[in-house]
């Protein structure tokens, strides 16, 4: 169901085909006219015959292809990805009882924003989020959303490339490869670099549609991962709770970390680049029908960043890192099978990031030119840009050891901007303006603004004007 809707990425291991590819004049070129006959907000969510269901029929029997389930997996499978191993690292910034709060704070938020989202996808007629924006920002909203999308897909490539320099060398290792003249650093180095070079016929072919399939691979990956993660945690808890190093369980921290915290809660639940095209294909996309796919989906994120946050937390108290298998030896061989399964997953969730994004890069400079994107682009200019993004990738990954600052980064900025500011945004062009909207309106603004500012104490932290 995921890799219908679009490409494994750091969110689902966040840049959904669909979205990537509505150029820059063609925003309306997928959206829909509601006829009369079709269904409203003020529809009555039945089964596709009109029949009503059984409540066991609606839990376990068949999957009604786009209705609640398939849509509550499609979004699911969109969100999950590489931020699952960043969870932890939320609880270690600001304790257990904050760093659940933020968790909940981000799905109340994503649950809100996708539920609106919905709502004016249904009432606008809008397929496509580039729809719905070009509604609100007009012919601007193409190069918009294109800016938003190549800065997303380079970031989530560039998250990939951390982490396959935190999984490449532990397998190494385990593998044997490990000697006295053994240099992490350089191994790590030549990791990310090797990865790229393996990578390079990938991004440079015309048609990697085919690698969508690996979805499937990905999401299984990650909830294999949180499982020997929650199982681990007991003994490793018992093991770590009198060491000096590893401190003691802390409850609540506020302090000038919560806002990159915040930010990455942001980034884990985010899904909202498939939610309009799932709502347009939503069978009788009544209001009813549609909170329940917006509750269940950040309900089932949250359950599960919460099982692995903190269970992965409480395994390593203060030494949890950013990514948490950084956590267990490289001897540890359940973990390591979780470590290559993660690693072909994102060396192929790569270059369906960094297609995309070089698809959007191009169709800024078709926008400001003036004219319309050609249905096939001459090989030799995509092919320089997408070498030299890869490039900027690999430097970047090699000068980034920890992939929560990436993840924070994107999820301060792109992130923020299309899971609450575009909404909030969206919401004043287009709802009325009852209590109930502008309220959704000015949270959305408040926390966006949260989130933003973890993107500038982060610079200063990085320059030593604010203490690490």
């Amino acid at each position: 169901a995921a890799g219908a809707q679009g490409a494994p990425t750091l969110q689902a291991c966040g840049v959904p085909l669909v979205e990537a590819q509505t150029t820059a004049g063609s925003v309306h070129s997928s959206d829909r006219t509601p006829s009369a006959g079709s269904s409203t907000l003020e529809g009555v969510g039945m089964s596709p015959g009109g029949m009503s269901r059984t409540l066991y029929e609606r839990w376990v029997g068949p999957l009604t292809v786009d209705g609640i389930r398939h849509s509550t997996l499609t979004l699911c499978g969109t969100a999950l990805g590489g931020g699952v191993l960043s969870v932890s690292y939320v609880m270690k910034q600001c304790g257990l009882v904050l760093g659940v709060f933020l968790l909940v704070s981000g799905a109340s938020l994503a649950w809100a924003s996708v539920s609106l989202l919905m709502q004016m996808s249904v009432l606008t007629g809008k397929q496509t989020y580039a729809g719905l924006f070009a509604q609100c920002a007009g012919r601007f909203a193409g190069p918009i959303l294109d800016a938003m999308l190549f800065t997303n897909g380079m970031g989530c490539c560039i998250g990939y490339l951390v982490l396959l320099g935190d999984f490449i060398p532990a397998i190494i290792r385990l593998a044997g490869g490990a000697t006295e003249r053994w240099d992490h650093e350089v191994v790590r180095t030549c990791a990310i670099s090797a990865s790229g070079v393996l990578m390079l016929p990938l991004v440079l072919a015309k048609d990697i549609s085919a690698l969508r399939h690996i979805t499937p691979v990905s999401i299984c990956s990650l909830v294999f991962m949180a499982c020997v993660v929650s199982i681990k945690a007991p003994a490793l808890h018992s093991e770590h709770r009198h060491m000096e190093e590893y401190g003691s369980v802390e409850a609540f921290n506020l302090d000038i970390h919560v806002f990159e915290a915040f930010a990455l809660c942001v980034f884990a639940f985010n899904c909202h680049l498939n939610v309009i095209p799932v709502a347009a294909s939503l069978v009788s996309p009544s209001r009813a029908r549609i909170r329940k796919v917006s509750f269940r989906v950040n309900v089932v994120q949250l359950v599960f960043y919460c099982l692995i946050g903190i269970t992965g937390y409480l395994s390593f108290l203060s030494q949890t890192q950013s990514d948490i298998l950084l956590g267990y030896a490289a001897d540890d061989h359940v973990v390591a099978v979780g470590r290559v399964l993660l690693s072909g997953t994102f060396m192929v969730a790569l270059p369906l990031n960094l297609h995309p994004a070089i698809r959007s890069a191009f169709q800024i400079g078709d926008f400001f030119r003036g004219r319309e994107p050609p249905q096939t682009r001459r090989f030799a200019p995509r092919a320089a840009l997408t070498v030299l993004c890869l490039v900027v990738q690999v430097l970047v990954a090699i000068n980034v050891p920890q992939v929560g600052d990436v993840l924070s980064l994107i999820g301060g900025s792109v992130t923020t901007a299309i899971m609450l500011g575009i909404p909030a945004y969206a919401v004043r062009k287009l709802m009325p303006r009852t209590t109930k909207y502008m309220t959704a309106e000015a949270l959305f603004w408040v926390f966006a603004l949260i989130s933003f500012a973890s993107i500038p104490i982060k610079v200063l932290r990085a320059c030593g004007a604010i203490a690490k």
